[in-house]
């Protein structure tokens, strides 16, 4: 297979210098890179790991999209590049041999997403582990006998950071595709916060280098097409499910929804077999970040552990209309500042410079570091700690070691997100041409503001905030909120306008049309609804003031009981 590398130079497998082998499985073999580093501007660099494919999958391998996930960090920009780097472990460079691919390099998983794991029993030996997700879906005694502490605030916070890591790997054209416990790393330290792993079995703008593969228990249904935003959305749905039920396998919402009804409802949502139904990354994370609860900022009392990992343990902003977070009733709300803090530290980083150089290494390092490895399933790569540091802690500027010094321009800094532009760009009394479409979604992606006399004006905004529980929430006004880049929430207060000869649709209460989705529009000649829904409304009139005016039409007070319309079945 001939390599294709793009604008980023692949790295000769001759000047690798390979330290222990840390891992082999149905991909290949893992092994420490004791030469090598990738560099950033400053800070000494991260160490490497060489992930050398079996002859299997590199018949399988598409080169070109391999080398297009090396070259994309650049390609992003300085922010966005940097913040794909600290979430992941992203390719960092293409390893051929005799010029054909036979491997990557990637980053070492950082320090603090590793945890010492105490053995259960009085003789088991603690051993350093990747701080794997898969540990958190078990009972509280399990995970506080294994040496782990986490709350259900710290849940809900690793849950909401991961919401923001699939909107912003979504918006650049990733799909994660096997997103499971077994790929997601977490730390709670300073601040709860996610790390993907097997990022080359991703898929980029549509394109995948390694076939598509998903882990037992975590498929998406039968006959629909891994790899896709609404694919990911709906594995985030079992993850919070499983997350609070401490549980394996199951699909019942019931623990998250006695954490949030909100969050209960959109599990659900996330898990209907039709993609075009689920929602957004961008609407859990609103949902997530708004949600209140009464749970202990501790974790929970023991209970006796009743299963392990799995197996294989062993071997990636918009809320729904309608849907304004209602507080649960609490001793206190959870502290998110920590999490946009981490998040604002993310955005003024120091720009992103991929530089593979060579680092002097003390033999007797390699020898005196040797430690239990994290073993490699049949499907995934589990990279290892990053705890082999040389003495000097950093990159050698004496000698040589035979490999080539490759460094790049600093990346021009990119332009501010668009979605988070076009939020800020709307004020208190433009009209937008949004509505709730009947699912529990925007019917737009971004606001997009129209005279407020066009027909399409379908809502005004009444106020803009940085909190939606201040927005009123009612059968004719919700908030749209949109969580941005640095961790802030813009929430636009909506009311609905009515117009004459436009449909809504309302739910049947006795054979009669009932309960009015009011934020709703339809079209009128349509021949279905939404299963939630029985009716399609045609308005007749607005503003007749008073019940009795509508004739035989229906009547439906809105704005506070200032107006009224009148409707009658489309």
């Amino acid at each position: 297979m001939n390599a294709t590398h793009g604008s980023t130079p692949a790295v000769e497998y001759g000047t690798l210098t390979l330290g222990r082998r840390l891992g082999q499985g149905g991909q290949g073999t893992v092994h420490e890179v004791t030469n090598k580093r990738i560099n950033e501007s400053a800070g000494g660099g991260w160490e490497v790991a060489y992930k050398e494919y079996s002859p299997a999958v590199l018949a399988e391998l598409d080169a070109a999209t391999l080398s297009a996930q090396v070259d994309l960090p650049r390609a992003l920009g300085a922010t966005e590049g940097r913040w794909l780097c600290d979430s992941t472990a992203w390719p960092a460079a293409v390893v051929q041999r005799n010029g054909q691919v036979c491997g990557l390099l990637m980053r070492l998983v950082p320090d603090r997403f590793q945890f010492t794991l105490r053995g259960l029993t009085s003789t088991s030996p603690a051993s350093r582990r990747l701080a794997n997700l898969e540990y958190l879906l078990n009972t509280d005694a399990y995970v506080t006998g294994i040496g782990l502490s986490i709350s259900d605030p710290d849940r809900v916070l690793l849950l909401a950071d991961l919401a923001v890591t699939l909107r912003r790997l979504h918006r650049i054209g990733i799909a994660v595709g096997d997103l499971s416990p077994k790929n997601l790393l977490f730390t709670t330290d300073p601040a709860p916060q996610c790390f993907l792993i097997d990022c080359d079995a991703m898929r980029l703008h549509g394109a995948t280098a390694l076939p598509q593969a998903e882990t037992p228990d975590w498929q998406v249904p039968d006959g629909e097409e891994k790899a896709t935003p609404a694919s990911d959305v709906y594995k985030l749905g079992l993850l919070a499910i499983r997350l609070f039920a401490r549980d394996q396998t199951t699909t019942d919402p019931s623990a998250l929804a006695a954490i949030s009804p909100e969050l209960g409802n959109l599990a659900r949502t996330s898990l209907d077999p039709d993609p075009a139904h689920r929602p957004t990354p961008s609407v859990w994370a609103e949902q997530l970040t708004a949600t209140s609860h009464a749970a202990s900022t501790t974790p929970a009392a023991a209970t006796v552990a009743r299963n392990r990992p799995r197996p294989n343990n062993a071997s990636s902003t918009s809320s729904a209309p309608g849907t304004a977070p209602t507080p649960a009733a609490s001793p206190g709300r959870i502290n998110w500042s920590s999490l946009k803090e981490t998040a604002s530290a993310l955005a003024v980083g120091l720009l992103l410079i991929f530089v593979i150089v060579g680092v002097a290494r003390n033999d007797s390092d390699s020898a005196g570091n040797a430690s239990s490895q994290p073993t490699v399933s049949e499907e995934t790569y589990t990279p290892p700690e990053p705890s082999y540091e040389s003495s000097d802690g950093g990159a050698s500027t004496g000698g040589n070691d035979g490999s080539e010094d490759d460094s790049y321009e600093t990346p021009t800094p990119e332009e501010p997100d668009p979605l988070d532009e076009a939020f800020a760009d709307v004020s208190p009394g433009d009209c937008l041409n949004v509505h709730d479409d009947g699912y529990g979604k925007w019917s737009e992606d971004e606001p997009d503001t129209v005279p407020c006399d066009w027909t399409t004006a379908y809502v005004s905004v009444t106020d803009v905030t940085d909190n939606s529980d201040a927005c009123e929430d009612g059968a004719d006004s919700s908030a749209w909120s949109h969580v941005n880049d640095d961790a802030t929430t813009t929430a636009l207060c909506l009311e609905r306008r009515f117009q004459e000869g436009t449909c809504f649709l309302a739910k049947g209460s006795g054979g009669k049309p009932g309960g009015a989705g009011l934020m709703t529009v339809w079209d009128c000649d349509a021949s279905k609804v939404p299963v939630e829904y029985d009716f399609i409304m045609q308005i007749t009139a607005v503003g007749q003031g008073t019940e009795g005016n509508c004739g035989q039409d229906y009547t439906w007070e809105v704005h506070d009981g200032e107006d009224t319309i009148c409707a009658r079945g489309a």
